[in-house]
Order: C-alpha cells, then structure tokens, then sequence
C-alpha cells in the first residue's frame, strides 16, 4: 500500500488526537520489520505498530495486537532502554512528505527533560524507523551504507539526513488559483505537472483531480479548464479538512487481487482495471482492514502480461518490415513497363551497352533504362519480366504475411485485455492454456497438466426479466456468444477495440432502453478503451454474428450493426458489479 502525502498529513492528525501526552510502557517486535509500542493515555491503552514489511509500510493503531516474540532484536532492546516511561510530547508530518517524527521526553538523571525521536519515514521499498537524538542517528530498523545511497547513510553515529525533500506548493494550503498557475507553466504533461508543481500528491490523485476537471491525460492545462481545475483542488482542500475533523469519511481502493493499493481522503472519480473502492469512517479503521487483507496470488497473471507484451513488440515491429517489403515490392508494374518497352525495342538495343533512353510504349514518355552490358537486348527484357514475376508473388505473400501479422497483433491485444480482467487462478489457466494452443508459449506436458478451467462469465440480474452475460478471455466470449446467447438476443462489442463480448437477455418483447445503454457502457468498461469517452459499441442481433471456420477464439464477425458511442459509468458499473 503506497499513502501519498495528503493522507500522511490525515494520518498525523490522528496520531495527534488519540497519542499526544501518552506514555510509552512497553516496546515489542512481533518480526523483524514491525515495531510495536504500548501506549497509556487519559482515556485508554493503545498500540501503535509500523509494520514495514514487503514494501508496504503501515503506521496505525490495530484492533488486535500482534503476538510478542520471546527474544527481542537488538534495536528492540535500545527502544526500550531509552524510550520506555518517556511521553509523546510531539508528532509531526515533514511538510507533506512521507515522513512522520515522534518525539519521546523522558526525565533525565540530572532531573532534565532529554527529548528523543522516532521518525517512520514511510517511503516504499525504502521505508525505514530512525531513531534520533539531538540530530544524531542512534539506530535504525534498517541500515543503508555507501554502497546502497550515495546521497544518505543511515548508520550508527553519523547526522540524521532527511530524505531530498520535495520542491512545490502545499496541495492543501496553497491558493488554488497559484497552484494550477505554475502547473499550467512547465512543459510537462498534466498529471506531471501538477504533481511537480505541488507538494503532497502522487500519480494517483493527480489523476482524480484531472478526471474531475475534466482534462484528459494527454491534453494540456489551458486557460479553458483553469478554473475547473481550481475547483477540484479546492474540493480535496475541503474533503481532507472535514476529514481530519472527523466529519468526512476516508476511502480505501481495493485491487483485483484484493490488495488496498491506496487509502484516499476524498472520494475517487475513477477507478483502473479491477478496482473497487471501500468506505471508512477513519483512516486507521481503513489501514487496519489493509493489514487485515489475504492478498489473491496470481503469480502467473504478471509472467503472461509480461508474454504477451513482448510478443506483441516482436510482431509489430515485424509488420512495420512487412509493410517496408510491400512498398518495395509495389514496384513490380514498373518492371513489366520496362521489360515490354525493351521488347518493342530490341532493334535499338546494341549489347554492350550499359542503359538506353526509349519510348514508353504505354505513355510516350522517354523511358531510361539500366542494361547489364554483357547481355543482349532480348537477355536484358527477360531479366526484367524475372524480376516484375518475382515482385509479383512477393506482394502476395507478403499480403498474406501482413495479414496474419495484423491478426495476430489483434489477438494478443485481446488476450493483453482479458488479463486485466482476470480474478481467479482458473481465469489464468485458461488463458495459459489459450496462448499455448495459439502457440505464444510452450508448456510441457499440455494434455496432462494444464487444467481445463470451466468458463466463468460475469452474470448481471437487471431485471426480473433481463440479464447481461460478460465474457472476460476469448473462451468466455465464445461461450457467451454462441453458447449462451440465441438469435434474436443482442449482442454488444467494442467497435474495432479488444474487448467483451456482451449479451443481453430479456423475455420482453424489446429491451428496455436503459438496458441497452447498460449493456453499451459494460461492453466499453470491460475492453481496452476502459477510461475513455465516448468509446464506439457495436450492438446486433446475436443471429447476426458468425464465427468463421478456423478463426481464434475470441474472434467473430457479424452485421446489421447499430453504433453507440458510450462513457463508462464508473460509479454505476461498480454498483451493478457488487
């Protein structure tokens, strides 16, 4: 799980009302990556645990706490001999970076205060406890030396250096008409943009904030969308306050793999490719249920995206050199000119010579003509008729080479979609075993060992009466189609776009309207142009399509088409889905 800046800034306001005053009384490791501190304050006793485990650093307060080991680490040991008893006097975010420091007083043996501080830098694979003094590391959860970071060591005994601090304007703080301004200023793509021009904001809600403006990601921020860009950063200005008030709730983005990517305080416009979102009161409540998550392992699902991406590289490069060989070999007709202007000329022709200026007999026009001079006139005219029937076939083949070179591309886009949409391990099987059929991969001992998985397509219930089946690979749009779906059913597809095949069953006598546009906006969210506007559906009556013999799964075609052309409906779609 990556928390951006603006959620840290929600999580420091947390810690603040439930920690400040506490006193530490004891400090554990359940593992060697997840410090744990009991805390008493007024009201109640807390745990605090960082858990840096995997990448994924979490800072919350858990509902149950973690089991203690027998043996403490040695950085266990240090805590607690200089933090145990001592108060939480400060916490405090690093502007809004990913850095959170806790300072720890405790009475000294000449009854002085001596104030020490525990910093969770929560920064990814790069997440780290230090623990300070007086600007001084003491120990850290994880050391890092010359070899791995030039720019900071985090030893024993050398200065604490904060991480390279970012460079921008408070997200939260700054007016928001100055913040699109410099955003609107570099020469960066929008999302690049506006997280350079600011502080506290990654990919992820760059992204939201441009949805909500209405500013595609290839555009530009322009004196057109200005202002509702404002209104966006004002609106998540507004959310996270009432959030950090308690008055607003925090919203948890679940993958596919039922993984929390990212807890947002504001409410997400959009979601990507297998995501939903979940709603929580606090941010501790949606942290502790991350910590809770059993992730889904697909292992296989990111070897075959990796596949299929390399090989559909290879063959569009291939097609680029197909289409070189073409226009090459579109010179053929000029081959037959010449060989029958020479043969209409042979009288002029001396051997020996090296070109010749004739009549075009097609056009009147001089015709200049290279010869080999150690051949004769009628030699000559042959050579050129053997190579205007070399280019001839040459363009058929490589029509025909092209041809399936573009089907294949077709194909693999297909199968590069259906591996977004993959949930299960039986959804991955099959469409390993698909790639290998089309002979993408090879896989020992296929017949024996490769599971046969039975074809899941999602079922939505509209209605009493009507019904929507979605294909998620290419055996599942087959079945959906041909299996499930009779003649006078429609059928929905994303024109020219990889994607779902969709069927809508209904015992009216028509369908509803409303399903229709349902089933358009399904059939574009489940394809490759999920995200966009206005993306073009086909829909026909199923009797309409046909599947022609020998064509890859997957694969169809059909007429008596109507074209709608749909935005997804994000919000809705998710609503249909649970």
């Amino acid at each position: 799980m990556n928390l951006e800046g603006i959620t840290i800034n929600v999580l420091t306001a947390e810690l603040q009302k439930r920690l400040l005053g506490g006193k530490i009384y004891k400090i554990f490791m359940p593992n060697k990556n997840c410090l744990l501190l009991l805390i008493k304050t007024e009201s109640a006793t807390l745990s605090l645990a960082a858990d840096f485990s995997d990448g994924s650093p979490y800072l919350y307060l858990p509902e149950k706490t973690p089991e203690r080991p027998d043996t403490p680490p040695a950085f266990c040991m240090l805590l607690r001999k200089h933090l145990e008893e001592g108060r939480i006097t400060k916490i405090e975010q690093s502007g809004l970076d990913r850095v959170i420091t806790m300072e720890i007083s405790s009475i000294g043996s000449a009854r002085q205060i001596i104030a020490k501080q525990l910093i969770f830098e929560l920064t990814g694979k790069n997440a780290n406890i230090i623990f300070t003094a007086e600007g001084v590391i003491l120990d850290s959860l994880k050391h890092v030396n010359k070899v791995q970071s030039s720019y900071r060591q985090i030893l024993p005994g050398l200065p604490y250096l904060t991480p390279p601090p970012q460079n921008g304007l408070n997200i939260l703080t700054a007016a928001t008409a100055d913040i699109v301004s410099a955003a609107q200023n570099l020469p960066l793509a929008p999302a690049k943009a506006l997280i350079a021009a600011t502080t506290g904001i990654g990919q992820y809600t760059a992204a939201q904030l441009l949805k909500a403006a209405g500013i595609d990601t290839n555009g530009e921020i322009d004196d057109g969308n200005a202002a509702q860009l404002a209104n966006a950063i004002a609106a998540l200005q507004q959310n996270v306050s009432e959030v950090k008030a308690g008055s607003a709730p925090v919203y948890a983005i679940v993958t596919r793999t039922n993984n929390v990517k990212t807890v947002l305080p504001f409410k997400p416009v959009q979601l990507a490719d297998g995501e939903t979102v979940k709603e929580f009161a606090n941010l501790n409540s949606a942290v502790d249920f991350a910590q809770s998550l059993t992730p889904v392992q697909l292992p296989e699902q990111e070897v075959l995206t990796k596949t299929v991406a390399a090989e559909t590289e290879k063959i569009i490069k291939k097609a680029a050199v197909l289409r070189e060989e073409l226009a090459a070999a579109e010179d053929a007709e000029q081959q037959r000119i010449i060989a029958d202007t020479l043969m209409a000329n042979l009288y002029r022709i001396r051997k020996g010579s090296s070109e010749v200026t004739v009549e075009n007999i097609y056009d009147g026009t001089p015709l200049t003509v290279a010869l080999a001079p150690d051949l004769t006139a009628n030699e000559n005219a042959q050579k050129y008729y053997k190579r205007y029937n070399k280019l001839k076939r040459a363009q058929t083949e490589i029509k025909e080479q092209l041809k399936l070179t573009e089907e294949a591309i077709e194909y693999l886009g297909s199968i590069d979609v259906a591996l977004k949409l993959v949930q299960t391990r039986a959804e991955v099987a099959e469409i390993k075993t698909e790639l290998a059929a089309a002979g993408f991969i090879t896989v020992k001992n296929t017949k024996n060992k490769m599971p046969q998985a039975k074809s899941t397509p999602t079922v939505i219930k509209l209605s009493a009466d009507t019904t929507l089946y979605i294909g998620k690979n290419n055996k599942q749009n087959d079945y959906v189609t041909f299996s499930v779906g009779s003649g006078n059913d429609l059928w929905f597809h994303t024109k020219n776009i990889p994607g779902s095949h969709v069927i809508l069953k209904t015992t009216l006598p028509t369908p509803e309207d409303k399903d229709i546009q349902t089933a358009a906006n399904l059939a574009a969210y489940f394809s490759k142009a999920r995200g966009g506007s206005k993306v073009p559906v086909d829909s026909t009556l199923r009797k309409f399509v046909k599947k022609p013999s020998g064509a890859k799964p997957g694969f169809v075609i059909y007429t008596n088409q109507t074209t709608y052309y749909v935005t997804p409906d994000e919000e809705q779609i998710q609503k249909l889905l649970k």
